[in-house]
């Protein structure tokens, strides 16, 4: 680089009450970076700057990104320091026009996912067509690999990771009988569609959720674009009796409730009602759309006017529920099947989702999938075991069923109206994993095999309180996708699974679709 002068931008969350709380932390991680750089010759000038009103120093809008960016000289290097969960459009748009070296660092933390935000940010800017690299720590300064890779950046504009663990599923054989079942269903979706119900997408700055219907329609998975408002209003067509109804089902199967009194602190009955009506009108929704898969963005709107939307995705995410009775025909929707919810809106996710889903319900296996936050990880017994984790989306199956699912009051910093989660701690298993995106332009699916890990009561609550202790946890350990492979290549914060190694089945789907698809990890050796 020509410049001995590098640009720090902290980009935050849209609320400043998480700004304010994490602000500390990123301070911390600025300071190490700048430490970093000092000891590799270089000076650092962070953007924004502390603002003593707001109690943070972080840009929470992206009318704030673009205001940063236009103080820095368009051919500067930049680093957007990532220490906790933030909004990518804030930086994407202003980086589109960009042209110095643009380098993402996180850091490496359950309590504090910078990593779960790096993730998002790479994936974000791949489907905006920015250039760009990524590095993640524990230490910093402390880390010889960091500082190896940081020095690389800092003479080159860029940093090259090793992608020797992922292979073009183009060069893998398929079993006959697997890659017969994926043609047939491809053949299926190609003839018949699989229409895809996407509520008011971007949420919480994901783009990378956000993919071009034109693509998606041309491999047979059509967009309808729905509203919340819409969404809403069907919430209160539904009556009181029929949410009753539900929360009474639940309590017969021996599901757990955190109840208490204070509606800002604790989970009430009237909270859980209201979710119980967004359960039936995300149902009537699909049954009067004909979807194949739904996804609510619960933030920003929806988080002003109603209780979290979790507790309804997991039922919706779940084989054995309540039916959902449809208005117009009076008949069940989707009566003994999962009806597939992608959280947070996220169509990567979705697209695996409802792909796996249907494969396992064609080989009469258990049909139930979710996506997870990618949020941390670490060694356990000899192999890196993921920490994946996500707001309440996960189908109680996935857990051992209805009396091993518990109801808690999602955190009043992100949700101050409250509703329950479904959280539980994921059952031991295989498992199928992946990844829809959409990278430059072209879209892609990354996928593998991996095992949910039984592990002590006392790990299990120590990784959970190093997260977030009330949302559902799966432990999952991918053979050679361990933390600086994934790191490196995946392409988004969230990732997909099902249990059941149905691997060589969606290869073959996605082959016969015209998604081009990379097989991840070791499984990758089995298939040649």
């Amino acid at each position: 680089m020509k410049t001995k002068t590098i640009h720090l931008v902290s980009n935050g969350d849209f609320r400043d009450a998480a700004c304010v709380q994490c602000w500390p932390n990123q301070k911390t991680t600025i300071a190490a970076i700048e430490g970093c750089l000092w000891k590799l010759g270089y000076k650092a000038d962070v953007l924004p700057r502390y603002d003593a009103k707001r109690r943070h120093g972080f840009l929470t809008r992206q009318c704030e990104g673009t205001s940063a960016f236009s103080k820095i000289d368009p051919e500067a290097p930049v680093i957007v320091v990532l220490s906790c969960w933030a909004y990518a459009h804030h930086v994407s748009g202003p980086l589109q026009t960009h042209r110095g070296p643009i380098l993402l660092v996180g850091n490496f933390d359950g309590t504090w996912p910078g990593l779960v935000a790096l993730l998002n940010h790479a994936g974000t800017l791949d489907r905006v067509g920015v250039k760009h690299s990524r590095l993640w720590s524990e230490s910093f300064t402390k880390d010889a690999e960091f500082m190896k890779k940081l020095g690389e950046w800092c003479k080159t504009g860029s940093v090259k990771h090793s992608a020797s663990h992922l292979v073009s599923a183009d060069k893998l054989k398929l079993a006959p009988k697997a890659d017969a079942l994926g043609k047939a269903y491809a053949a299926d979706i190609l003839r018949e569609r699989r229409i895809l119900g996407q509520l008011d997408p971007g949420c919480m700055g994901m783009l990378n959720a956000v993919m071009d219907p034109g693509k998606l329609g041309a491999v047979g998975l059509p967009v309808e674009y729905l509203n919340q408002s819409d969404l809403l209003a069907e919430m209160n067509l539904v009556s009181d009796e029929e949410a009753q109804g539900h929360l009474d089902w639940l309590v017969k199967k021996k599901t757990w409730f955190n109840w208490g009194t204070n509606q800002y602190e604790d989970l009430v009955h009237g909270q859980v009602m209201s979710q119980m009506k967004m359960y039936s009108a995300a149902g009537r929704i699909v049954a009067r759309y004909g979807l194949a898969a739904i996804g609510i963005p619960y933030q920003l709107g929806l988080v002003r006017c109603v209780p979290a939307s979790d507790l309804a995705e997991g039922m919706l995410n779940n084989a054995e529920r309540p039916d959902i009775k449809d208005p117009e025909t009076g008949k069940a929707v989707a009566k003994g099947r999962p009806i597939v919810h992608f959280n947070e809106g996220d169509l990567g996710a979705g697209v695996p989702q409802l792909l796996m889903s249907e494969i396992y319900q064609r080989k009469g296996m258990a049909p139930e999938t979710t996506l997870h936050d990618v949020r941390w990880g670490r060694e356990w017994e000899g192999r890196f075991v993921w920490v994946f984790e996500i707001s309440g989306g996960a189908p109680p199956a996935h857990f051992g069923g209805w009396h091993k699912t518990k109801v808690y009051r999602q955190p009043p910093m992100y949700f101050p109206l409250g509703g329950g989660t479904c959280s539980g701690v994921s059952k031991p298993g295989v498992i199928t994993w992946a990844r829809f995106y959409e990278q430059f332009g072209k879209l892609g699916m990354d996928c593998g095999t991996g095992e949910v890990v039984a592990m002590p009561d006392a790990e299990v609550q120590d990784r959970l309180d190093r997260t977030t202790n009330v949302w559902p946890i799966a432990n999952v350990h991918i053979p050679g996708y361990d933390r600086d492979e994934l790191m490196a290549t995946h392409m988004s914060n969230h990732i997909v699974m099902g249990y059941g190694d149905i691997l060589q089945e969606f290869i073959s789907v996605c082959r016969n679709l015209g998604i081009p698809t990379r097989v991840a990890g070791d499984v990758k050796n089995t298939l040649k």
